[in-house]
Order: structure tokens, then C-alpha cells, then sequence
């Protein structure tokens, strides 16, 4: 006996259209589309930005929307970040948001992430008396980082002499997919999102290289390219897959020539999955392994990366900071933007807030140096206590830095600041292994923005360490500009600094952490202010 079973879609049961208005940029966008789907997708099919610092998995809480009409059941994510009140007012989360009825959403613009600002290095950095002129030829070096790249023009002569012609940046646009380099590789580990990101990746560094080389009547002779170890895997599109699980295992870590955009390429080495091109190049351009001479070089930005030569050997370890320093896992932190607020200092009498923002625009939230001094100055003024809770008058709501209260710290905040914090000074304490540096180095925005007296109550760094900080700047991509003048100035200069790569890479030995039998009792030790 035969049976046939018809199914009529119709009714309750139906996948059913839906009519969808999104409020955006004083413009309301009809869609027509199908119940069940995300609000992300959607939206971003559209052509509406959002970025999504955590992938879009529900783990920060910072794609909120409001529904005007029609707001959907609460999700699990929903009822973790966003308060009982607003959400009877249809406040959802972006990210999680799955559309069920006709509805209309307003969703505002999260920080204008095209305005982050980049560490970079100065025109005429290198050789100043070197005038445009007197150039024969040209290049462009490239540090890919997980929020910024950042790109230079350099211009040789003859004589090998060089300078900085020119400098571009933008930001990561891959961060729309996560700020973290977990997030990314998670968004890659298939086929099509590995994919999606090299197209990004590509796109950016293109938009660089055409913008840099636009003035440039000679064709760009050589391109050095340098990053941490998953941005640099996924602009050569390598499975980024292994980076992510035990025992880490990596490919492409070697120096590596190519042709990119039909100029000839050098990508820079690096020494492991976590400690990557990024930091050999640091290490590189600060001479850091200088005979006789201890030194330290800390990068303090999405991941804790160091080096440490003690006059013999180079260590090299990482550390699970996350992206803090970033203004990450923050609730009110923002990248490096216009409106970002970057300096704080609080009345010890009556709390009373002062502040400066990047570019002196309304404030919109703390980057990494706000996260750090307004953390710092709290301790100081002893509103967070040496274990890390807030006052009692506080502790609910939070400290407010503006007087609107939109932009405050949470006790939550001040966890993830420790927990920050004691992965980079614990860290450090473990490389040095009691010895003392004779110089300490610190790249990247946060190296040289930051007022190191300022966040002297965190015990960010061990008492050893502390007094010798200097900010050096972008040291990837000086690296990076140093490899270039040598390899557009002959082969006999580019084969030297070729085997001098090659020693550092090869003289590194990596410290594991989670190895070291004392590591925990460090850690928590470091918790406390």
C-alpha cells in the first residue's frame, strides 16, 4: 500500500513573509523577507553597517537596536546584556535577533570605526636630509593588524639613503566579523569565511597601496608586508583552522616572496601561531638582541605578545590579555575613535571627572589608555579597592565618567581590566625570571598614548619594569620599512638583513605559560592593585 503525504504551507505553519521598516541614518528602509531569519543578515544585506566586536555570537552586548513595533521574544543573550527596562522598551541585540512578525527597528550607527586611528611612524623618519628628488626608487611597507593596517611610502636613492614619504591607514574591516583574532579564526574555519576575510584583507591593504602609490610618477618596486600570525595566514588564505585548537600548529611562518597586486612581495617572517611577524619584526628594528645588553619589547594590543634577550638568548612568550587594551570587553569601550575618551583624571575630594577625547569630539566612550586611567585613577582615589570591587556606592550601577551616565565603569569591567592586566604582568614576571631589563620597549598605539605615571596604581608592570618604559611606536611596521630599504638598495644588503630575519627567527625559544608549574600563583597574585 502506497502512501502520499501532501504538505500545504499555509497558516500557522507557513515559512511566512514578513514586512521589515529599519530605521537607519534618518533613512527608513522597506524590506520585505522571511519570518524566522536574523535581523543581521538582513540588515546587512541591505547594505546597513554594524560591526559585531564579538562575531556576532552574544558575548558583549554592544549591537543594541530598539524595535519601534514588533519586537521579538528576548533571547538568552538579550536577558544577559540588556537591562529589564529596556527591554520592555524593544531594546534587542543585533547580532542574535531573529525577526518573527512585521516590525520596525532604529538602528543607530555604532562608532564610526573608519576613524580609528592608527599607530603609524613619521614622514622623514629615517634619513631626513633625503629630499623627494633625489628618489630612484619606490615601496610601500604594510602591518596588518587585527583593528588597524597601517601602510608606508618609502623612497630610495642610489646611495641607499631612504625616507618616509608618505603614511595611510584604515581600519581592519574584518572586524565587522569580531575584534579578536578568535573570533576570526572561528568566522574562517570554513571554506567561504575563510574566503570572505582574505577578500576583506586584500581589499584594505589594495586601498592602501593605491592611495600611497597614486603620486608616485615610477612603479612601485617592492611591497614588505608584516602582521600577527592568523591576519598574515589569512591574507595568503591559509586555513586558519589549527590556530584555534591544541596543539596550535601553524604553516607559512618563513620568510615568504610573492607577487601582490603585480608588485614584487616580501612577507615577514614570524615565530609562532601567538607570537607572530608582527613581533619579529619589533624586535628587528629595536636591535633588541643587542650584545651586552638586556631588553624587553611588549606589545600590548589585541593579545600580549613579548620578547625578552637577556644578553645570551631570546625568549618569546603570550599572553591572554584579549582586547582590553582596545577598549574591548568593555561595556562602554570603543576602538580609537573620534569621541573616544583617552585621558582621564578624577578629584580625589568629590570624584569629579576630567577628560580628553580623540579629537575633542563629544564623548562616546573609553579606548584602551581611558579603560586604563580611569581604572587606574579609581584605585587611587579609593573607589576600586586593592582586590578589584567597587564601592558600595557604585557597585550596582557603576562609576558614571560623563555626567549623562551613559559612558560609566562596571564592576564587570573592572574584572576584565584584572584579568588583563594579570595575564601581562605575570607574564613578564615569568620571562624575566628575576632579571632586570636595561630597556623596555612598548609598540603600538597603547605604548605610546598612555601615560605610564598615570597607571602606575594598576601594577600593570612588575616594580622592576616599570621605570624603564619607553614608547616606541609602530615597531611591525618599521620593521617592516627597514627590510624594504634594504631590499630596494642591491642584493648584497637585502641577503644580509635576509640572514639576520632568519637568526632571530631561529634563535627564539617560546615560553608556554600554561606550562610553568608556578604560572597560577602568579596570576592571581597580579589580580591585585
Amino acid at each position: 500500500m502506497t502512501f502520499v503525504i501532501s504538505l500545504c504551507l499555509v497558516g500557522e505553519g507557513a515559512v511566512k513573509k514578513i514586512k521589515l521598516k529599519i530605521n537607519h541614518k534618518n533613512k527608513i528602509h522597506t524590506i520585505e523577507t522571511f519570518k524566522g531569519k536574523f535581523l543581521k543578515d538582513v540588515s546587512e544585506a541591505e547594505g546597513i553597517p554594524f560591526s559585531f566586536p564579538c562575531g556576532g555570537n552574544g558575548r558583549c552586548g554592544k549591537c543594541m537596536v530598539r524595535f519601534i513595533s514588533g519586537a521579538p521574544r528576548p533571547t538568552a543573550a538579550d536577558m544577559t546584556y540588556i537591562r529589564e527596562k529596556e527591554l520592555s522598551e524593544g531594546y534587542r541585540l543585533l547580532c542574535r535577533c531573529v525577526l518573527e512578525n512585521d516590525c520596525e527597528v532604529s538602528i543607530n550607527d555604532s562608532a564610526d570605526e573608519d576613524g580609528i586611528v592608527a599607530e603609524s611612524v613619521d614622514i622623514n623618519s629615517f634619513d631626513k636630509n633625503v629630499k623627494e628628488r633625489d628618489f630612484d626608487s619606490y615601496g610601500i611597507a604594510v602591518d596588518i593588524g587585527t583593528t588597524t593596517i597601517a601602510a608606508a611610502l618609502l623612497g630610495v636613492n642610489k646611495s641607499g639613503e631612504h625616507a618616509v614619504i608618505d603614511t595611510a591607514s584604515t581600519v581592519n574591516h574584518q572586524r565587522k566579523y569580531g575584534d579578536d583574532v578568535i573570533s576570526r579564526i572561528a568566522y574562517a574555519s570554513d571554506e567561504e569565511g575563510l574566503k570572505r576575510l582574505n577578500e576583506i584583507v586584500v581589499s584594505d591593504v589594495k586601498e592602501l597601496v593605491d592611495k600611497l602609490s597614486a603620486g608616485i610618477k615610477s612603479e612601485i618596486a617592492g611591497l614588505v608586508v608584516t602582521g600577527n600570525t592568523t591576519m598574515l595566514h589569512i591574507f595568503r588564505n591559509i586555513n586558519v583552522e589549527s590556530l584555534g585548537r591544541y596543539p596550535y600548529e601553524t604553516t607559512g611562518l618563513d620568510i615568504e616572496k610573492r607577487s601582490m597586486y603585480g608588485i614584487n612581495t616580501v612577507i615577514m617572517p614570524g615565530f609562532t601561531a601567538f607570537v607572530g611577524a608582527d613581533i619579529l619584526s619589533g624586535v628587528y628594528f629595536t636591535d633588541l638582541m643587542k650584545e651586552g645588553e638586556k631588553s624587553l619589547l611588549l606589545d600590548l594590543g589585541t593579545n600580549g605578545e613579548m620578547a625578552y634577550y637577556n644578553g645570551k638568548e631570546l625568549k618569546i612568550c603570550s599572553t591572554a590579555a584579549g582586547p582590553v587594551f582596545e577598549g574591548g570587553t568593555i561595556s562602554c569601550g570603543v576602538a580609537s575613535v573620534p569621541g573616544a575618551i583617552s585621558h582621564i583624571r578624577i578629584n580625589e575630594a568629590g570624584h569629579k571627572v576630567s577628560y580628553e577625547t580623540i579629537g575633542g569630539k563629544a564623548p562616546i566612550g573609553l579606548c584602551g589608555t581611558g579603560v586604563m586611567e580611569a581604572v587606574s585613577e579609581l584605585v587611587r582615589v579609593g573607589v576600586i579597592s586593592s582586590d578589584g570591587l567597587l564601592s558600595d556606592e557604585y557597585f550596582d550601577e557603576g562609576f558614571p565618567i560623563t555626567e549623562d551616565k551613559k559612558v560609566s565603569l562596571k564592576q564587570e569591567d573592572i574584572r576584565n581590566v584584572q584579568l588583563a592586566k594579570a595575564a601581562v604582568n605575570s607574564g613578564i614576571r615569568q620571562l624575566l625570571s628575576g632579571e632586570v631589563p636595561d630597556r623596555v620597549c612598548i609598540s603600538g598605539g597603547f605604548g605610546t598614548n598612555i601615560d605610564y605615571d598615570a597607571i602606575r596604581p594598576l601594577k600593570l608592570f612588575p616594580d622592576t619594569v616599570e621605570g624603564n618604559c619607553v614608547g616606541a611606536g609602530n615597531t611591525a611596521l618599521k620593521g617592516a620599512l627597514k627590510y624594504l630599504a634594504a631590499s630596494l638598495s642591491g642584493d648584497d644588503r637585502v641577503s644580509e638583513e635576509t640572514a639576520l630575519l632568519t637568526k632571530i627567527k631561529e634563535s627564539a625559544t617560546e615560553l608556554i605559560l600554561a606550562n610553568k608549574d608556578d604560572f597560577d600563583d602568579t596570576f592571581v597574585e597580579a589580580m591585585n592593585f
